[in-house]
């Protein structure tokens, strides 16, 4: 099974998906902030990235979040073929729709709207994790 690294703020959300995840069989190491995924990331190795794109800190959005994990690890020689999944509740806001667009851009290989639907969120760690399997290993 895929080991997989959550950067989600919110933590009951990161709980829950965690839960779930190890549930399903999973292995899950989560962070709530994109600092902290990426010193997870230079000690140990993952299959996947579930990144939230809005962090916020004490109310405010910080500017270091999902989009700039997304770009770092795309940069990043040994991981930038890692698959990532972005997750975004901000689409629920009128202007925002695009910032899954922007994530997709930048590099996620797939992008889900909050309320996560569970299903398709496990369809998608399968479906991304054999396809980067057929690639080989990445670094």
């Amino acid at each position: 099974m895929p080991k997989i690294l959550i950067m989600e703020d919110d933590p009951e959300l990161s709980y829950s998906l965690t839960q779930c995840l190890e549930d399903a069989g999973h292995w899950v190491s989560a962070c709530r902030s994109a600092a902290c995924a990426r010193t997870e990331m230079e000690a140990a190795s993952y299959d996947l990235l579930i990144t939230d794109i809005f962090v916020r800190r004490n109310n405010r959005s910080l500017n270091d979040g999902g989009i700039s994990l997304i770009a770092w690890v795309r940069a990043r020689p040994g991981i930038q073929d890692m698959p990532i999944i972005a997750v975004s509740g901000s689409t629920r806001y009128p202007g925002m729709e695009t910032i899954l667009t922007t994530a997709r851009r930048i590099g996620a290989d797939m992008v889900l709207e909050k309320p996560l639907k569970l299903s398709e969120l496990l369809a998608g760690i399968v479906t991304l994790t054999c396809h980067h399997d057929r690639r080989g290993p990445v670094g």
